[in-house]
């Protein structure tokens, strides 16, 4: 029997996906359990948390051993409920007794120094560091508009786009699908907002592209790669986020909206179409072993891929942790293959593989 555990911060999120993926577990073989980190005991090292009654097909409130599989769902931001949580995963990870699904990615910053120096490196957006108000301002003389991001943050939350026109300096923001500016008319007010604003989180800069459709609302391909039970990587699906007209981002939590990856394949011409998917192709066999190579073993990726006006395409974002949002609103037919994919994979790391050949979830 598997003990599968499904990790969050709070009990509240991720409720129904934990519950789909509880629902297509073969009782036979996996006895699915819901906890957060801060739920387990230091000294006897029980959870409390929910064990899943396939019977009467509810969650019950139980206390249980640490699961020999843990999928961690866990979102981390700069709090100190955070901090606790992360510090208590970390133990886990390093015990020899426990093996999670996947492990999540560092920060981006981490993530841009190795597929800066990859062979993805062309595909890979300019980025440094942003520390404080005056080197922005003296990198805006090179790349002018610029962006902005937290290197720890995620759903496009804290991005800026800083542009200088004249001695006029405006700095917006995508906020609940509207654009946000905020002008300023000198150098000093313009470095001391910066300031502060690098004072609260750590920042990174990168020249604005130009990734906008022909009505000029920002968009991304976002596709999701998942492992199967034979541990290879499988493309799950792929769509595309667009954001609204003249706006910044293509982020869902932006104001985003949903599009069929097909039908945007459509619009292309022969020859653009053909170099696109050639591209995307590319950066999708190598991407996901450049980060395993450098990073511990994961289960799944999300990636977001921008189209410049020139075709060119840009990895603007890879998260370990993705939401299933894009592809279950295109394809809904995929969400039983996406509830079942966190079993499948428990049975690719599972001790008891060779003879659970015969069963199926």
């Amino acid at each position: 029997m598997i003990s599968f555990g499904m990790m969050s911060r709070s009990l509240n999120s991720e409720r129904n996906y934990f519950t789909e993926i509880a629902r297509q577990a073969n009782p036979g073989i996996f006895t699915c359990f819901r906890f957060s980190p801060g739920k387990i005991h230091p000294i006897t090292e029980k959870v409390s948390g929910e064990k899943f009654d396939h019977e009467n097909d509810k969650w019950i409130r139980s206390e249980f051993p640490l699961p020999k599989i843990i999928y961690d769902r866990c979102f981390y931001t700069n709090d100190p409920g955070s901090k606790q949580s992360m510090s208590i995963v970390k133990w886990l990870k390093n015990r020899k007794d426990i093996s999670f699904l996947g492990n999540g990615l560092p920060n981006k910053w981490a993530i841009y120094e190795v597929l800066s120096k990859s062979s993805l490196a062309p595909y890979i957006p300019q980025t440094i560091l942003a520390t404080e108000g005056k080197s922005i301002i003296d990198q805006l003389k090179k790349w002018n508009p610029a962006i902005l991001k937290p290197v720890f943050g995620s759903g496009g939350a804290g991005i800026y786009k800083v542009h200088l026109s004249g001695t006029k300096f405006t700095i917006s923001a995508d906020l609940d699908g509207t654009l946000s500016e905020k002008i300023f008319n000198s150098t000093s007010e313009t470095e001391s907002w910066l300031d502060r604003l690098c004072s609260k989180h750590e920042y990174m800069m990168q020249p604005y592209l130009e990734l906008s459709d022909s009505q000029n609302c920002p968009f991304d391909i976002r596709v999701l790669l998942q492992k199967d039970r034979q541990d290879q990587w499988v493309l799950r699906g792929k769509g595309i986020r667009r954001g609204h007209k003249d706006g910044i981002l293509s982020n869902l939590t932006a104001g985003g909206e949903v599009l069929s990856f097909a039908d945007y394949e459509g619009s292309l011409d022969f020859r653009s179409k053909r170099f696109i998917l050639h591209e995307l192709e590319e950066i999708l066999s190598v991407l996901p072993e450049v980060l395993e190579a450098s990073f511990p073993r994961l289960f799944e990726l999300g990636i977001d891929i921008g189209v410049s006006k020139d075709k060119a395409l840009w990895v603007l974002d890879t998260n370990s942790k993705p939401g299933r949002k894009v592809i279950t609103s295109i394809h809904p037919d995929l969400k039983d293959v996406l509830y079942k994919a966190p079993l499948e994979y428990a049975l690719a790391l599972s001790d008891t593989l060779p003879e659970r050949e015969g069963h199926h979830l």
